[in-house]
């Protein structure tokens, strides 16, 4: 059975809750206030059965108080029902439910001319003529116009037919996006606790999972499903739905929160979208102050403008929107403005990127953006965002928090762009996402700082990894930081040892003054033995820039020309190599000697010998064994 939501709208006292209580036999006005007053002030829902499709009803009302209850219920509809009265025709009210429906996006409707039984055959024909008049150029330029009475039945027959057959008609909610329940009605039953309804947007819900409420971050277990008042273990898109939440009390929930899967969307207060003007609104100056829905929830926001001081009644512009509390959007999700006083209706539009950063309104290149995230294929889109994104990088999961879809079909979609060659999918848990020249100009700098590095230090071997790291990929992935390195050595452009990188090939090579100053300092080293002179006597007895001779003296321990086995000595590796001979050539494998025995052997004092037994200790040459040492 395929599930829809057909939407009323029109003015007030058009008989939208007759009509809907004629189709289903269900009044649609529950509350006391309501009955007595006889207008719909909030919403009120009904559901009819049409052979292989069940529609659900969302009636709104049509008094202009009651216009932001109105929106709350029409962002989830498939299609309208534009009810217009036959003794009264269009009125404002009717106007501004159209306007709505447009700037909301909805592709189709049916205009049902109510109250048919009031007036005569010429009078349904002016109507008509109005109606047409109306909505040329629009979604129900060429939409059936049924005459029918709530009263006397007449057209209602007609009416479901029509219904019926375009339910068939308009496009199945997407079945790749993730949970999205706005929340449009919250209250208590005793035994059963809190309970809320609204109309299932997308993907589905299932008793005993968890899901999280947004804005807010509270999360709850779903207790009981009920769609159009029958119990069951499942709801799914296009249905409307309400759950029992378990674990959460009546006073933490409230219309505008969205129900949806825990751990993977975030809220914002700061949206990137396309905005249309009205044609009868005036014209909305940079930074004014305005009502924002979009699905159930109304926030307050400032609409800066990028590019222009002013937007012209019935001209588009892309902007930033400025919330004064957090919402849960999604790219691709429309919207309402609605004037801050007096409250009517003055534009709408698309978001665009629903968690950006603030930028200035002059930034070109965030207008480049836009108008990219504007159009064409979500494939498209999807290095847009990766290249709007501050960090240039981001994993999966926190693209799916912008979009909404089921990670495998998202993954899907990324790992063909990655076989293009349009982004790079880096694995990990949540694999992370680059576009290609991210990666591309990541590369050459790297390159361009090893090489730099060599030229600054030419007796370095090369530049540790983790001051690249810092200079270059601070705030990225340490994933993308080693999928360039690795990327760059495979390609035979760069060489790592231990933590150093080096341009591929490099070899130190000293001047010959640099030469002549190593072996000085070698032969100072040798003729000193197992006491070896301080960098300070060194400088003292060589005939060159004191400067220099450190320069030298710290490449050959780099180089492990000479070995620093304390704060104090450093030692000539040969002469290393000259005391574990003679070690050997005393002790056999496994034989004990002390620190006397060692002093004896090389006749030191303690001064060296103490160090020189903790750096054979170290090397795993000799191992202590209380006052003594084990030869291994």
């Amino acid at each position: 059975m395929r599930h829809v939501i057909v939407g009323t709208a029109g003015h007030i006292d058009h008989g939208k809750s007759a009509l809907i209580r004629a189709l289903t036999g269900v009044d649609p006005d529950r509350l006391k206030e309501e009955k007595q007053r006889g207008i719909t002030i909030d919403l009120g829902f009904a559901h009819l059965e049409l052979d292989d499709v069940q529609v659900g009803f969302v009636d709104v009302p049509g008094h202009e108080k009651f216009v932001k209850n109105m929106l709350a219920g029409v962002g989830g509809i498939d299609f309208v029902l534009l009810v217009v009265a036959a003794d009264e025709s269009i009125m404002p009210q009717t106007r501004e439910h159209f306007d709505i429906c447009r700037l909301l996006g909805v592709r189709s409707g049916i205009v049902v001319i109510n109250k048919a039984d009031l007036v005569d055959s010429e009078m349904i024909e002016l109507v008509q003529d109005e109606i047409l008049e109306t909505t040329e150029g629009s979604f129900l330029e060429d939409a059936e116009i049924i005459p029918v009475s709530s009263k006397t039945g007449e057209g209602l027959d007609r009416l479901k037919k029509a219904i019926h057959d375009m339910a068939l008609s308009v496009p199945l909610r997407p079945s790749n996006r993730l949970l999205r329940l706005p929340i449009d009605r919250s209250f208590s039953i005793r035994g059963f606790g809190t309970v809320v309804t609204g109309t299932l947007t997308s993907g589905g819900i299932h008793k005993d999972e968890e899901v999280e409420l947004i804005p807010g971050g509270l999360t709850a277990r779903i207790r009981g499903v009920q769609v159009h008042g029958k119990m069951t273990g499942t709801a799914t898109a296009g249905q409307r739905t309400a759950v029992n939440l378990q674990g959460l009390d009546l006073t933490q929930v409230a219309r505008g929160m969205v129900v949806t899967v825990p751990k993977v969307f975030s809220e914002t207060q700061i949206l990137d979208v396309h905005l249309h003007l009205l044609p009868s609104a005036k014209p909305l100056k940079n930074l004014i102050k305005v009502r924002f829905h979009q699905g159930t929830l109304e926030v307050l926001a400032r609409v800066a403008l990028l590019g222009k001081d002013t937007l012209a009644p019935g001209d588009s512009a892309y902007a930033q929107l400025r919330l004064d509390a957090p919402v849960f959007c999604l790219h691709g999700d429309t919207f309402i403005i609605r004037q801050f006083s007096p409250t009517i209706t003055i534009g709408g539009g698309k978001i665009l990127h629903p968690n950006p950063s603030k930028h200035r309104s002059t930034d070109k290149k965030v207008l480049d953006v836009l108008q990219k995230l504007d159009r064409g294929r979500l494939s498209d889109k999807i290095p847009v965002f990766l290249e709007a994104e501050s960090g240039r990088a981001m994993d999966l999961n926190e693209l799916d928090s912008l979009l909404g879809i089921a990670l495998p079909e998202l993954n899907k979609i990324c790992s063909d762009l990655a076989r293009t060659g349009e982004l790079v999918m880096i694995p990990a848990p949540s694999p992370i996402l680059v576009p290609a020249s991210t990666v591309e100009s990541l590369t050459e700098e790297t390159l361009a700082r090893v090489s730099v590095f060599h030229k600054n230090n030419p007796l370095a071997k090369g530049i540790p990894r983790e001051e690249l790291r810092k200079r270059i990929y601070d705030g990225l992935p340490a994933e993308l930081f080693k999928h360039c390195l690795e990327t760059l050595v495979e390609n035979r452009k760069l060489s790592m040892q231990k933590d150093t990188v080096s341009l591929f090939g490099h070899e130190v090579q000293l001047s010959a003054e640099g030469e002549h100053l190593r072996e000085q300092i070698e032969a100072v080293h040798k003729r000193s033995g197992f006491q070896p002179p301080s960098l300070q006597e060194l400088q003292s007895s060589i005939d060159a820039d004191p400067e220099e001779v450190r320069r030298i003296f710290y490449w050959m321990i780099k180089e492990q020309i000479l070995i620093k086995i304390s704060e104090d000595f450093v030692y000539h590796q040969s002469t290393l190599e000259d005391i574990k001979e003679k070690i050997k050539s005393r002790f056999e494998p496994g034989m004990r000697f002390n620190v006397a025995d060692f002093k004896e052997i090389l006749d030191l004092t303690r001064k060296h010998s103490i160090p020189l037994l903790e750096y054979l200790d170290r090397e795993k040459f000799t191992r202590r064994q209380g006052n003594e040492r084990i030869l291994l």
